[in-house]
């Protein structure tokens, strides 16, 4: 049994007791006093700050190195963003490069060959789920994502260089 199962049962055994207890005169009024008269946290901190220079110049202190902080959290993770879209970009821009230097190498293959050249090639280089950067958890560290990201490119590029070699040897028998 929970605390909260026991705290149930006992506020049912004795709630017709708790129902006939009377409190005493100006109880409510006492009460309400006491929860206007305590300070809110913001008026706390302002009561601090004025009353107590040395507070006052700690605040001041400190007040500058927070806000350079949130700035440098809050822009640094979209920068991680920027650079990894850009590390990506890369790949692509390297993978379309090493794609269409296939297609001109194979220009001497048979038509059949040619178009299944290229068919393997686009499959390759395209991304139709769009860029692997934004698909990535967002709980994943910078030097995970960056890690995953290589990986899936080196893998297209295995594949492209795969094709290479594949172009090298019907290019020689021909």
């Amino acid at each position: 049994m929970t605390t909260k199962d026991k705290l149930e049962e006992l506020f049912e055994k004795s709630r017709m007791d708790m129902e006939d207890i009377q409190l005493p005169e100006g109880h409510r009024e006492r009460f309400l006093k006491k929860l206007e008269a305590k300070p809110s946290f913001i008026q706390r901190v302002k009561a601090w700050l004025s009353d107590n220079t040395a507070g006052r110049r700690a605040a001041w202190a400190i007040a500058p190195a927070l806000c350079i902080l949130a700035l440098v959290l809050f822009l640094g993770k979209d920068n991680s963003e920027a650079s990894l879209r850009q590390m990506e970009s890369g790949y692509v821009t390297s993978l379309q490069a090493l794609g269409n230097q296939l297609l001109e190498e194979g220009g001497n293959l048979s038509d059949p060959d040619l178009e299944d050249l290229s068919y393997s090639i686009s499959s390759i280089i395209s991304d139709e789920d769009g860029l692997m950067a934004l698909q990535l958890p967002d709980n994943l560290s910078k030097k995970e994502k960056q890690k995953i990201i290589k990986e899936y490119y080196n893998q297209k590029m295995e594949g492209l260089k795969k094709i290479q070699t594949f172009i090298a040897m019907n290019g020689e028998t021909e």
